[in-house]
């Protein structure tokens, strides 16, 4: 299941989900592609068996890499699963890792890149203060669209602390609000697929800080006025 949805800007209630998964007898795999490192999620607490994320969204450093935690469980049921491929051969990266050893090619730089991160995360910003400026990201930008008058794209409850959607409530030209703020030095975007022009959707992960969001908001707040 994936725990961040980022085109609709939806957070699923995984405390809520992942207990019925666990009581069918299944293995439990979590897409956390844009929440780890921005949300937390209780892996142990929650049961996951599989966690996995990419480093380009809250880690904040150039793609290159996959991330992921695997339970006991896990490790267990991969030697049954026929045909289970190699990107996916966790056995085979499971020995390499005990060699300090990659599958193919490893992009040092996003290693060492990754490995900066988590230090700074860990013992400089601090892992609870960074949930923490992540939902008041997430809180402000909910405060703007409300005072701005667009409805958010999900359920009250289930809106997202790293990306925020929001319907096209005004009817304005998405597109052209999107290229004007792009002039000014800052990157929204469209909503993606039958959502094109219906939504939009800002990013507000990584190290992006209140102030930061604040003065963004300010600008398009000017654009959204002058489309009206």
């Amino acid at each position: 299941i994936q725990s961040n949805e980022t085109s609709t800007g939806v957070y699923n209630p995984m405390d809520e989900v992942i207990p019925i998964i666990k009581d069918s007898g299944a293995l439990v795999c979590v897409d956390a592609t844009s929440s780890m490192a921005g949300i937390k999620i209780e892996v142990d607490k929650l049961g996951i068996d599989v966690c996995l994320a990419s480093v380009q969204k809250a880690f904040t450093i150039p793609p290159g890499l996959a991330v992921c935690s695997i339970s006991q469980a896990a490790i267990e049921k991969f030697p049954q699963v026929k045909n289970r491929g190699f990107y996916f051969d966790f056995n085979d990266l499971l020995k390499r890792a005990e060699k300090h050893q990659t599958p193919s090619t490893p992009p040092i730089p996003q290693i060492r890149a990754l490995a900066a991160q988590i230090d700074y995360i860990l013992n400089q910003e601090g892992l609870e203060n960074r949930f923490e400026r992540h939902a008041q990201l997430g809180k402000r930008t909910r405060e703007w669209a409300k005072e701005t008058n667009f409805e958010m794209f999900p359920e009250k409850g289930y809106e997202s602390n790293t990306v925020s959607t929001m319907r096209n409530s005004l009817n304005i030209d998405i597109a052209k609000m999107v290229s004007t703020l792009l002039e000014k030095g800052y990157r929204i975007v469209n909503g993606y697929g039958d959502l094109k022009n219906k939504t939009f959707r800002i990013g507000h992960m990584g190290e992006v800080t209140v102030k930061d969001l604040d003065e963004m908001l300010k600008v398009l707040s000017d654009i959204v006025s002058d489309l009206k």
